[in-house]
């Protein structure tokens, strides 16, 4: 689970580096692409990303179509981000995300990225079916140079037949 949580946390850095780097591009027409993001966000993307893999247990075990889960995800994301503004408000006396532009809410979410954050939970499911294979136990990567126990691989094949002999013409 650790390498989840790092792996989400991870991916939402890149994420937030990305987007931020087109929209200075976009908006204050800096094609350096300068991106940037906070510290604070890896915990906040790698358990964002676990709670987010819990309510995906639920709704598929229900059979909630994607669009909706999608939706929840969405949701989802909304409360994580109010939710983290408001204890780092808390702990810090400021929020580092401060959101100015937009539909704002408390300066904590900005509610016109809505379609963003849809996308973000329409791409979530096959993101989570990729993350985790990290929990997969590792395959070994060599050949075992002691003797081959019943379970081993390489017990399993047939042993190499004796050289025939050579027929006189």
């Amino acid at each position: 689970m650790f390498r989840r949580f790092l792996a989400y946390g991870f991916v939402g850095w890149a994420l937030e580096v990305t987007f931020t780097g087109l929209a200075d591009c976009r908006r204050l027409r800096d094609r350096r692409l300068t991106g940037h993001s906070y510290l604070w966000m890896l915990p906040i993307y790698g358990s964002g990303g676990l709670l987010l893999e819990r309510l995906h247990e639920r709704f598929a075990a229900r059979g909630v179509p994607r669009a909706l889960r999608s939706l929840a995800y969405m949701a989802g994301i909304y409360g994580i981000e109010f939710g983290s503004a408001a204890m780092l408000n808390r702990l810090l006396g400021d929020v580092p995300w401060r959101y100015v532009d937009g539909i704002n809410v408390r300066g904590y979410v900005r509610l016109d990225y809505a379609p963003f954050w849809y996308a973000c939970g329409w791409l979530f499911e096959p993101l989570q079916r990729e993350l985790r294979k990290l929990d997969r136990p590792g395959r070994r990567a060599h050949r075992s140079l002691s003797a081959p126990t019943s379970g081993d691989v390489w017990a399993r094949r047939p042993a190499p037949s004796p050289p025939r002999p050579a027929v006189p013409a």
